[in-house]
């Protein structure tokens, strides 16, 4: 489920009075102290148990549990990417300093402060404070930028950006996406072991192969995968969020690659439905909104554009 909410929506006195509240509704205990005519957005989505919120806003100091004790229910903890712009973290014994592309996360029981640049953009993914584990960053840890980072951020980004099609149909999607985050969480935070990483490689070629040599199957699952080449799903799942992606997103991208692929050949006889069948939608329609969504035309365009050329 998404949301969006904007200061612009309100009048310009009440902006700072409808951003604290929103933010308030958004993480419990948060408050803002900015300008009254602060320009600020939210966009968030929803899955399972993770949400991610995407917030731009003017220079601000947020307060986290500054006006009530932490409240032990509410039990969420916050990862917080810079995406833009610098921010500083303040806690009782430490300060932290985030410029774009770092990651912390704040701590769930300790009231803590954020000073915030202009023109900020933050990407922030809680969740519930039970997900923490050996393997995930210590709350309050600074993770500088790196590539795992990035990968983790677009990951969220992505399902900020999705219009609203289901690209995650597995029947066990939103726990895969939950875990596709933890395992992204966890690679910030240390390399993997050597043999854990080399195992995952050779799981990883397999299952490219096979995804390819199945491409038309319309019922290509996670758990299809896992069955047909002996290893569990949650190994599946993990060599995917390694690449910042679902199982699920991965076949897509290939079977709209194959689709384009196959529109530049002499094989691609008219038809859209055939070829969309021959790739693995079951739906034309879908595979068309897909494919525009890719490549910016149909595929109809797509074909008529390189028979002009």
């Amino acid at each position: 489920m998404k949301h969006f909410a904007s200061t612009r929506d309100t009048d310009k006195g009440s902006r700072l009075d409808y951003w604290n509240e929103i933010l308030g509704q958004t993480f419990p205990g948060m408050s803002v102290d900015a300008e009254k005519e602060i320009n600020a957005c939210r966009e968030s989505v929803e899955v399972g148990e993770v949400r991610v919120t995407r917030l731009h806003s003017d220079r601000a100091n947020i307060h986290r549990w500054r006006s009530a004790p932490p409240d032990p229910v509410c039990g969420r903890t916050i990862a917080h990417i810079q995406h833009q712009g610098a921010s500083v973290t303040f806690e009782t014994d430490r300060s932290t300093l985030l410029n774009a592309g770092d990651l912390v996360l704040g701590p769930p029981g300790r009231p803590y402060a954020v000073n915030i640049s202009d023109r900020n953009v933050a990407v922030l993914i809680d969740f519930p404070s039970e997900f923490l584990g050996d393997s995930l960053p210590a709350e309050g840890k600074l993770i500088k930028k790196s590539k795992s980072v990035a990968r983790l951020l677009d990951f969220a980004l992505s399902l900020l950006n999705e219009d609203g099609e289901k690209l995650h149909d597995d029947a066990d999607s939103e726990k895969c996406i939950e875990d596709v985050f933890l395992t992204l969480l966890s690679t910030c935070n240390e390399a993997a072991h050597p043999e854990e990483e080399e195992e995952d490689l050779l799981v990883c070629h397999r299952i490219f192969d096979f995804i390819d040599s199945s491409l038309h199957d319309n019922t290509l699952r996670t758990n299809i995968i896992a069955a047909r080449l002996g290893v569990s799903p949650k190994q599946v799942q993990r060599v995917f969020a390694k690449l910042g992606m679902t199982p699920t997103q991965f076949i897509i991208q290939r079977r709209i690659n194959l689709a384009a692929f196959l529109l530049r050949s002499s094989a691609f006889d008219g038809s859209v439905t055939c070829l969309a069948q021959d790739v693995g939608f079951y739906d034309a329609a879908h595979f068309c909104r897909l494919f525009r969504r890719t490549f910016g035309v149909t595929p109809t365009e797509y074909a008529r554009t390189l028979s002009q050329r």
